[in-house]
């Protein structure tokens, strides 16, 4: 039996990017053989047999490992494990078109009327489901009625961990810029912020997708003072300015249906910068308030408040970060990862 492991990592995604370093770091290390996900599907199922173990990561925007994931399910191929990245969804809409209108209608209908049964039948036939957090666990296991889901955590490279970083009273955000980040409220707490200190500088890292550049282009207009829509940047160039901030900025909107793990903080805190976010969907479970970062209110007077605070609180910096740092290594190396893999044992080396 050989291992094959299906992704794509040579894109932009936070997907993309967690599959670099889990292939990388965990899975090479397992004699895992890597897939592009954009190969075609006979050429994969020519590759690959029905006895050989397949790893796909899927996320609701992965087309082309749901499309080789359910031709594989379909195909009778039973030796197959799932990372979920947007539990419990499989495909949403489970069944999609090419109208609008008409794929509305049937994540209304996946939601509403049919709760996920038609993606329950290709659930049933995948052999294990790993996912980034105990609540996406739960929620899969509960959606599905399975009991072959089993917490995968996530993956960093403890070689990017910035222990000593310096102190530079500059905000930064990372990921997509869309409404459905609540980026506008980070905007209006900056705004805030520069009342106290006209000097403090807020660098958004990301860009906008398809109708949500409008939506970029109004934020531009309306936040203009000391604020930097920075787009897509090259790693080294995201180096940069997080070493120009120290501090980062991560609202998000409570999801309703799903409950994705943010890798963006994973990336803020492997930085050291000091983190404030909002304590929905997964979050908590990855920032504990006061300790290894912070948890906004979605009060901006009060959220201004706590946040100024903290910017003049040198030792409590110090502290926080101090506890991010091991908060990481407790639960996010390349070993902790690995024990969590249910194929076979791995003896790491190298790993502090």
């Amino acid at each position: 039996m050989k291992k094959y492991y299906i992704s794509m990592t040579d894109g932009e995604s936070g997907i993309c990017k967690y599959s670099r370093d889990f292939y990388q770091l965990v899975l090479k290390q397992r004699d895992y053989i890597f897939v592009d996900s954009r190969t075609d599907a006979i050429d994969v199922l020519s590759l690959i047999t029905s006895r050989d173990h397949v790893h796909f990561e899927i996320g609701i925007f992965q087309r082309a490992e749901i499309h080789l994931l359910l031709t594989m399910l379909r195909a009778n191929y039973r030796n197959i494990a799932v990372t979920l990245h947007d539990a419990p969804l499989l495909k949403y809409p489970v069944s999609d078109f090419g109208n609008p209108i008409l794929n509305n209608l049937s994540k209304f209908a996946d939601i509403h009327l049919t709760r996920f049964r038609l993606a329950a039948r290709y659930m049933n036939k995948i052999n294990t489901v790993y996912v980034l957090s105990q609540k996406g666990v739960d929620l899969v296991k509960r959606t599905y009625d399975i009991d072959n889901v089993f917490h995968l955590p996530h993956v960093i490279d403890v070689g990017e961990i910035r222990q000593s970083p310096g102190l530079q009273r500059n905000f930064v955000y990372l990921g997509f810029i869309g409404r459905n980040k609540s980026i506008e409220y980070a905007l209006k707490l900056h705004r805030e912020l520069l009342k106290v200190d006209p000097n403090i500088h807020f660098y958004l890292i990301g860009k906008a997708l398809g109708d949500q550049e409008r939506y970029r282009s109004k934020l531009e207009e309306k936040y203009n003072g000391n604020v930097h829509f920075m787009g897509y940047l090259p790693e080294d160039r995201v180096d940069e300015i997080f070493q120009n901030a120290s501090f980062s900025l991560q609202p998000f909107r409570s999801y309703r249906f799903f409950a994705p793990f943010s890798g963006s903080i994973l990336y803020n805190l492997k930085k050291g910068n000091i983190v404030f976010t909002s304590a929905v969907n997964t979050i908590p479970e990855v920032i504990d308030h006061g300790k290894n970062g912070f948890h906004l209110s979605g009060n901006l007077s009060g959220d201004s408040k706590m946040i100024g605070t903290i910017l003049d609180n040198e030792p409590a910096i110090r502290a926080v970060r101090e506890r991010a740092y091991t908060y990481l290594m407790e639960n996010h190396t390349a070993e902790v990862a690995g024990r969590a893999l249910r194929d076979e044992p791995v003896i790491f080396s190298g790993i502090p």
